[in-house]
């Protein structure tokens, strides 16, 4: 306690308490008129602030912000004030103290933080402008002051920065200190204080901060930096991130421009390859950790920058393409001794930047990578430029190279994957070229052929029909070829039909040539006979479902083998040992085929396909197989991934992962209409009007099952309406319609024999009859107004009257059989729609709510069939008052007697003579004028020439006159210079004149 006895003793026997001392401490601080007694306060008071913190801080903490305000020119002073309030601050317990420690430390420290914040005369204005302070020390540690403050309370002091007019720019201007300890701090405090503020990240944006950063980048030796590269980038990170007007003006600053060269590991190398070319023959380069962090940052910048969805993606993929940062990001990929993390996330970035971008796809396409040889036999062999389609295809379903780990490879599996699904996407002239290159393997063994040796068609192909060695080896290798191969097929006819010529077999060496799609049918069998990875069979499984969905022809083709059907009928009906996803798998092919079994030619029709399905497989069975697949976890965790991906981008293998994003967007999109058409008999699927909705999508499938739900479950809603999400709780069972159907379940959900579309087309179109027999009304009435008792009508004509009205008669009476068609047909749903349930008393409730919606309904429509009745009535005895009119006219047209009707016969017959008199007449002047226009045509042209003629003779005599005057002229001349004395001779127009 020495310290004590020299600053804090009364007597010389009298020893204060560290409390006293402090106390003592502050009042001189306060007090005290000279510099050196508060210098010398301040410091006892820093070195008693790590042990006696709460303490200090009671006492002294309004002495200190007042020196602090009033004392700004004493550096020795400001630099122990500032040290004192980050001790006092600091998150930390205090070092080897013996009070306030635990968490009470913290809560002590925010206390302090908070009150320096509150002070009123706004002790944040002077630190931003001590930050100006040219001294080191009085700059330091107030941007760590700062920091300290902004841990405990960042959104108050973010506030009290942004009311500072040049409180953002003195810490963007801490970048530019030559000092490295300075810069490194104020570059933490901005990466803390721009996480979640925009203002500030705009602020610090438009300070000319991105080219502030990427200097700094630039300066420590780029992505091979050490930890203050990081934290750059981690800033421009935060600049960029979800904060549109700050990438708008990144991109106008040619921020992207710079992009390219931050991916160069190596020094010799430069952002080369933009001619379409890439060249990943170099040498090893070291990985350090830090290394790999910085570029992961650096990618995770760029695919931050093109984001799906958002305005300006597409203008910062063009920006990117034409800065040429495909070429390094695929020397980036490719580099086999560079981190499988920073591998995935560069062929994540080139799978964004070339995304529904057709001049991207184009540019990558036309790509051609020149690679060293991995086997060393071949090092001798001159290396072939391939399209860097085909060496991406082969990281995804090539062999894992050695020395690296299963795990780790996976994620380059799985974003090589995304890459092809991204050029693929939205690029039908692509999928048709890939899909050219599909051909069987050859004679050569392809599981120990050089995969450098074929196509990427042959390789998607070898890999898929040799599992046995590829799939013992690595099971992703299977999964990712059925997954590209179904991205090739999809949505596409074209190369659904280039597939289906794909035979197995050489008929030379007599060998039977089996349809690729087959073949696969009989590898699925194999693989669940055999008891591999479950992943096998439903990779096999789930590409022939993507290929067979709208390709009558791909389905006939398997029924061709007529194997495949007791093969899935067999997977259907196993109750042991059957694996549930492949057997809800199976099931959902199995009603593919059913459903898209509609082609002129097939071996095995609707009609004996049917029995099959209701007797030995079971409609009901069938539907609850794909319903449990549907709400297995594992088919709901594959429908919650992010489109292309089936993994993190650092994570490991997934083992959730069974389903592609192919097949779950197909199911989804087919469910509501799968479910439907098996339900209905052949012939009616095909003569149902209603077939198109059966082929209609999972409408409002909510993407994952909730406890007790069934999402795209269809259920009636308070308004009448079709709902897509009921609770299995309470099912209500109906039975099928279709003629021999098996009836339902009394747990299946309610399953409306009739769509409720279907009965407001019905509606429509007894509506549209009604209309029709409105406009027959107008017309009847439009007839009666015709004066069929005028003396001199034509008998032609009303013979032509009563011919109409026979057709409007004929007509309505149609008319009338259709809407009598109609009613029967609105009678027949709502027997349908009202047809007794049976359950426990929670279905009866459930139907007394849809028997009250059908009855409003029913109610309707009776209004409607009565008024319609009504007007028909009344239709009909107009039509009969018209006709009565057209008897009654005909009966007087008689009367006028048979005199009267010859004499009228006698003039319509003079009349046809005149006529026909007239037509010749017409004919003959028909002639006559055709003629005078061939002589009005010739005498045109006859005029024509006249006034070119006539234009020449005038100009002929203006030619005249005008030689007539030069030989006037020429006589003058001749004249003046004989009296001049010349001696001209005398010519023929002389001699005349002198005569």
């Amino acid at each position: 306690m020495d310290f004590f006895k020299r600053y804090g003793s009364i007597g010389p026997s009298q020893q204060q308490s560290p409390s006293e001392t402090i106390q003592r401490l502050a009042d001189r601080v306060e007090t005290s008129t000279l510099l050196e007694d508060k210098r010398a306060a301040v410091l006892s008071l820093k070195g008693l602030s790590r042990e006696y913190r709460k303490e200090t801080g009671e006492a002294a903490l309004g002495a200190l912000l007042k020196v602090l305000k009033e004392n700004s020119e004493d550096q020795n002073l400001l630099k122990a004030v500032l040290e004192t309030l980050t001790n006092l601050c600091a998150r930390d317990s205090p070092r080897g103290g013996t009070s306030n420690v635990g968490a009470a430390a913290g809560d002590i420290a925010a206390q302090f933080s908070q009150t320096i914040l509150d002070d009123g005369d706004d002790i944040i204005s002077t630190l931003l402008e001590l930050l100006g302070d040219a001294d080191f020390y009085v700059r330091y540690y107030t941007v760590q002051l700062l920091g300290t403050l902004h841990m405990h309370a960042g959104e108050d002091l973010q506030k009290r920065v942004l009311v500072s007019p040049t409180g953002v720019g003195r810490l963007v201007d801490l970048l530019s200190d030559q000092r490295d300890i300075i810069r490194n701090e104020g570059i933490q405090l901005l990466i803390a204080m721009t996480e979640t503020n925009a203002d500030i990240q705009k602020i610090v944006a438009f300070e000319n901060a991105f080219d502030r950063l990427l200097g700094i980048v630039d300066e420590e030796g780029g992505v091979r930096g050490n930890i203050v590269v990081q934290d750059c980038l981690q800033l421009l990170h935060n600049l960029l991130n979800y904060n549109v007007s700050n990438q708008n003006f990144f991109r106008e600053t040619s921020g992207i421009q710079r992009l390219p060269n931050l991916l160069i590991t190596d020094p010799s190398q430069t952002a080369a390859g933009r001619n379409g070319t890439a060249d990943v023959e170099s040498d090893e380069i070291e990985w350090t950790v830090q290394h790999a962090r910085n570029m992961l940052v650096v990618l995770d910048v760029i695919r931050m920058l093109i984001q799906s969805g958002n305005t300006n993606t597409a203008s910062n993929q063009t920006a990117m393409q034409q800065c040429g940062i495909i070429p390094p990001l695929l020397q980036l990929a490719l580099a086999y001794e560079a981190p499988s993390s920073v591998r995935s996330q560069a062929l994540y970035a080139i799978g964004d930047i070339i995304r529904s971008h057709e001049a991207n796809q184009n540019l990558f396409q036309r790509i051609l990578i020149t690679a060293a040889p991995e086997d060393e036999t071949e090092a001798d062999a001159k290396p072939i430029p391939e399209p860097a389609i085909v060496i991406v295809i082969r990281l995804a379903v090539g062999k894992r190279p050695q020395g690296v780990a299963e795990n780790e490879y996976y994620i380059v599996r799985a974003a090589a994957a995304y890459l092809v699904q991204t050029y693929v996407g939205g690029n039908p002239d692509a999928q048709l070229a890939l899909a050219a290159t599909l051909t069987p393997p050859g004679d050569a063994d392809t599981a120990t052929e050089p995969e450098q040796h074929q196509s990427a068609g042959s390789l998607i192909v070898s890999v898929l029909l040799d599992w046995r060695e590829t799939g013992t080896e690595d099971v992703w290798r299977v999964w990712y070829a059925s997954l590209l191969l179904s991205t090739i097929l999809r949505d596409h006819v074209e190369c659904k039909e280039q597939a289906l010529k794909i035979t197995i077999g050489d008929s030379s060496k007599g060998e039977e040539p089996f349809p690729l799609l087959n073949e696969l049918m009989s590898q699925a069998r194999q693989a669940a006979q055999s008891g591999v990875s479950t992943r096998i069979s439903l990779a096999m499984f789930t590409l022939v479902c993507v290929w067979l969905v709208d390709s009558p022809a791909s389905v006939a083709t398997l029924l061709d083998e007529s194997s495949n059907v007791s093969f899935l009928v067999e997977q259907i009906n196993g109750s042991s040992g059957v694996n549930v996803q492949v057997q809800g798998v199976a099931a959902f092919l199995f009603g593919l085929v059913y459903q898209f079994d509609v082609a002129a030619e097939t071996p095995m029709t609707r009609e004996q396909l049917y029995p099959i399905l209701s007797k030995r497989v079971g409609t009901d069975q069938l539907l609850v197989r794909v319903q449990r697949l549907r709400d297995s976890r594992e088919f709901q965790y594959a429908a919650g991934l992010a489109s292309g991906t089936h993994s993190n981008a650092y994570g490991g293998i997934p083992n959730e992962v069974f389903f592609d994003n192919v097949f779950t967007d197909l199911f989804k999109k087919h469910y509501e209409g799968f479910r439907a058409a098996v339900r209905l008999g052949p012939s009616e699927a095909l003569a149902n009007p209603n077939y198109a909705y059966l082929q209609g999508g999972m409408a409002g499938y909510a993407g994952s099952a909730g406890s007790g739900s069934a999402p795209g479950t269809p259920s009636l809603a308070a308004a009448g309406t079709i709902s897509r999400a009921a609770s299995p709780a309470a099912p209500l069972a109906a039975s099928a319609s279709a003629p021999g159907a098996m009836p339902a379940s009394s747990a299946q959900p309610l399953e409306p024999t009739v769509p409720k579309s279907e009965f407001d087309a019905l509606n429509a179109r007894f509506v549209e009859q009604s209309e029709h027999i409105e406009v027959l009304k107008q017309e009847l009435e439009a007839a009666k107004t015709v004066q069929l008792a005028e003396p001199a009508a034509d008998v032609e004509q009303l013979a032509q009257e009563r011919e109409q009205r026979a057709q409007a008669e004929a007509q309505r009476d149609a008319n009338a059989a259709e809407v009598a068609s109609l009613r029967s047909e609105l009678d027949q749903l709502r027997q349908t729609q009202t047809q007794p349930p049976t359950g426990d008393p929670a279905d009866v409730a459930r139907l007394g709510e849809l028997e009250s919606q059908l009855s409003a309904l029913k109610l309707q429509s009776e209004t409607d069939a009565a008024s319609w009745n009504t007007q028909r009535d009344e239709l009909q005895k107009k039509l009969a008052n018209a006709e009565k009119q057209v008897v009654k006219a005909a009966a007087a047209a008689r009367n006028t007697g048979k005199k009267k009707e010859q004499q009228q016969t006698a003039a319509v017959d003079a009349l046809k003579g005149e006529i026909k008199v007239k037509d010749d007449r017409i004919s003959l002047l028909t002639a006559q004028v055709d003629e005078l226009n061939e002589k009005l045509k010739n005498a045109g042209e006859v005029d024509e020439l006249k006034s070119k003629l006539a234009g020449l003779e005038k100009e002929q005599e203006d030619l005249l006159v005008y030689l007539a005057d030069q030989d006037q002229q020429a006589k003058e001349y001749r004249a003046m210079l004989r009296k001049h004395g010349e001696d001209i001779p005398l010519s023929d127009d002389d001699d005349d004149e002198d005569e």
